[in-house]
């Protein structure tokens, strides 16, 4: 496996250089210069870089020395090793008396920086393995359910525990910044969670099931962070708990419908419980089956009748008490009945009469809805 790389190798050489006022060369495991403050030299072969590899100790070359080594100046030389491996080489120039007091830090420092980009790399690997274990959970894809768990075993997940889904959806929308959100909350969310990146720019969350008031406040927590991550809102919409993972698909489902109708009927929240959504949630699926909505042409003569619209929507919303729901528009009783009644009149639906009243509501939802 190649540890150090030429990208790397040059970030050590900046950061070094940042703090070290002297020219650094970083080379490789075959002695050839792959990091350097003097560009023109990177791709040369350094006789000082292979005198540390074959050693294994650092290497000290004066301006005498260095007449006789090919592409050496004078200064000092020292192995690079990770996981007491060496791997490359860091040479400081200058005069050995002059920098010697540096050369240890300079060595720590860029075995620092190599630990670093490892470290970064694994988590990274493990973000892409996470991400496409939970795509393939809420996607009903055709991966075997015994192989799917082996894969999550290399990541110490169980997936016969039960888990709900969690919908992050960023505001707007792109993938830098859900990777903002998947980096900020990567140590916050429970170890046994799993985390996921959708193709549709969505962060999913497939969270053990806790006691209602506690998930609601976990989820705020994890809202908070991304959105100070981001800049920006983040909407949140969260599915029932699945019992096992082949449920998974279906909360998932959930969790994208509290959020498309909750970001329509409650613009004014920013977090979705499908439990809060059924009804319409049903609404919205028979709907869709219906390629043109032919069902609810009886609804259109009143989309322009924005007072006649509102009326009906607040009635709804207060189950038909006629005294809140002139308290709310401000109207008397009678204009209430008028307008009820022209409702009944335009669209030969009576809002009064229960089962009337799921129509003009399951309508006024299809016309909402994006």
């Amino acid at each position: 496996m190649q540890f150090l790389t030429s990208k790397l190798a040059q970030e050590m050489v900046e950061r070094t250089m940042h703090i070290l006022h002297q020219n650094i060369n970083v080379m490789n495991a075959d002695g050839v210069i792959i990091g350097s403050g003097e560009r023109k030299r990177i791709g040369q072969k350094h006789d000082g870089a292979r005198l540390v590899l074959l050693s294994g100790n650092s290497v000290e070359i004066d301006q005498e020395k260095s007449l006789h080594l090919k592409g050496v100046r004078p200064g000092i030389n020292l192995p690079i090793c990770f996981h007491e491996q060496v791997v490359g080489v860091i040479g400081i120039t200058g005069e050995p008396e002059d920098i010697r007091h540096h050369a240890e830090l300079v060595k720590m420092a860029a075995e620092l920086v190599l630990e670093q980009s490892f470290l970064l790399e694994r988590v990274q690997w493990r973000q892409r393995i996470e991400s496409e274990i939970v795509n393939q959970l809420i996607s009903q894809s055709d991966v075997g359910d015994h192989q799917l768990k082996n894969r999550a075993a290399w990541l110490g997940m169980d997936l016969d525990k039960r888990r709900m889904a969690v919908v992050f959806q960023p505001v707007p929308s792109s993938e830098d910044t859900v990777h903002k959100m998947m980096h900020a909350i990567q140590y916050d969310k429970n170890p046994t969670d799993l985390l996921g990146m959708t193709f549709l720019h969505e962060l999913i969350l497939l969270r053990q099931p806790i006691r209602e008031h506690s998930l609601k406040h976990v989820i705020e927590q994890l809202q908070r962070t991304m959105t100070r991550a981001v800049g920006g809102q983040v909407l949140v919409g969260a599915g029932n708990v699945a019992d096992d993972m082949n449920q998974l698909p279906l909360s998932f489902q959930q969790a994208r419908d509290a959020l498309r109708l909750g970001k329509v009927l409650d613009p004014g929240e920013s977090m979705y419980f499908f439990d809060s959504y059924q009804l319409e949630s049903l609404f919205m699926r028979a709907g869709v089956t219906e390629e043109e909505n032919w069902w609810s042409d009886f609804y259109k003569p009143l989309i322009q009748e924005t007072e006649l619209v509102l009326t009906l929507k607040v009635y709804i919303e207060e189950g038909g008490d006629s005294q809140r729901i002139v308290d709310r528009l401000f109207i008397h009783r009678n204009t209430l009945r008028y307008r009820l009644d022209k409702i009944k009149a335009m669209t030969g639906k009576d809002p009064r009469h229960v089962k009337q009243l799921m129509e003009l509501y399951m309508a006024q939802l299809m016309i909402q809805l994006p």
